[in-house]
């Protein structure tokens, strides 16, 4: 995680920034909880929480619409422009410069989930736009506690970051108490076709939450591609279906196709369909999610609100 730019320094609480852009759903929901959601000007077009962000103008887009395109369509149309070195986003430069923010909060980890800090850093540049780039890119739950602060720090909301953070770790505190149990393979699975086992703070969350990650899948690490045939060989005794960027309602319309409907009911153990926001946004929901995990593996999913559905085979999950 980084601070960078003509006004890089970190801020404190008596020179607060006027005006922020937030291009990554993570950094608005966090300025949300700290108190700062009046200083967002802009973000980005998956920037939907809380919904009042809505309102905002969008700075940033997709360049192709497809999201209710099948899953491998759009996967093998990532891969096939990620491969080409093109950008999967737009910044609407005109907007930007109207919108003069003090701070863009942006990334630096993953082409397929925003723009990256360079194509920012050259957008400013076209526009001659003078502005704090703050570029989060957490790989851990403990880097996403720390992106936490850094957010804090470019918007002097430090004291109310601390207190957030101390219940956050309080949560995770009460979520790890098991006992003595023996912790179940637990599956988080961030895309449909083909399925792909979560990396980067999932695992976290999973041993978080008592339970064992799948082999092959680490903390810190990018997420692992695999087949529903070879996942079932590899035996999960609980399943979540996440896919990033799906609601749980798409989530069960791709389960539902007759092929993937066999090969998840294969896994042969509970299959559960979670929203997106608690797996792949890595912000203070990811807690939401550590708890959703620890409460399917204790048996049944009890904390509200995390839509979270039990997956029947037929489409039509049952809300938990």
């Amino acid at each position: 995680m980084t601070l960078r730019g003509a006004s890089a320094p970190a801020r404190e609480a008596g020179n607060r920034p006027g005006r922020v852009v937030s291009l990554l759903p993570s950094a608005t929901e966090i300025l949300h909880l700290l108190g700062a959601g009046d200083l967002l000007v802009g973000r980005s077009e998956e920037c939907d929480y809380p919904p009042a962000v809505s309102a905002l103008p969008v700075v940033m887009r997709a360049r192709t619409r497809d999201a209710d395109r099948p899953s491998a369509e759009i996967d093998a149309r990532v891969q096939a422009v990620r491969g080409a070195g093109e950008s999967l986003y737009v910044l609407d430069l005109e907007k930007l410069q109207a919108l003069r923010p003090d701070v863009i909060f942006t990334q630096d980890l993953c082409g397929v989930c925003s723009v990256t800090e360079e194509e920012v850093r050259r957008a400013c540049r076209a526009v001659g736009l003078e502005a704090a780039i703050v570029s989060l890119s957490p790989r851990t739950l403990p880097e996403v506690a720390e992106s936490i602060r850094t957010v804090a720090r470019a918007v002097g909301r430090d004291r109310p970051a601390e207190a957030i953070l101390a219940e956050l770790e309080a949560r995770e505190r009460r979520a790890g108490r098991r006992g003595d149990r023996r912790p179940p393979r637990l599956a988080v699975i961030e895309w449909v076709d083909p399925p792909i086992l979560a990396g980067l703070w999932a695992p976290d969350q999973i041993t978080g939450a008592g339970g064992r990650p799948m082999e092959g899948v680490h903390s810190g690490a990018v997420g692992v591609r695999t087949s529903w045939p070879e996942l079932a060989r590899a035996a999960p005794e609980i399943a979540v279906v996440s896919p990033c960027s799906f609601s749980v309602e798409r989530t069960e319309r791709e389960l539902a196709e007759p092929g993937i409907s066999r090969a998840v009911a294969r896994l042969g153990c509970p299959v559960w369909i979670a929203d997106e926001a608690y797996f792949s946004r890595p912000g203070p929901r990811l807690w939401d999610g550590l708890e959703l995990l620890h409460d399917l593996v204790d048996g049944a999913p009890r904390r509200t609100p995390r839509p979270v559905h039990r997956w029947t085979g037929a489409g039509a999950g049952a809300v938990a």
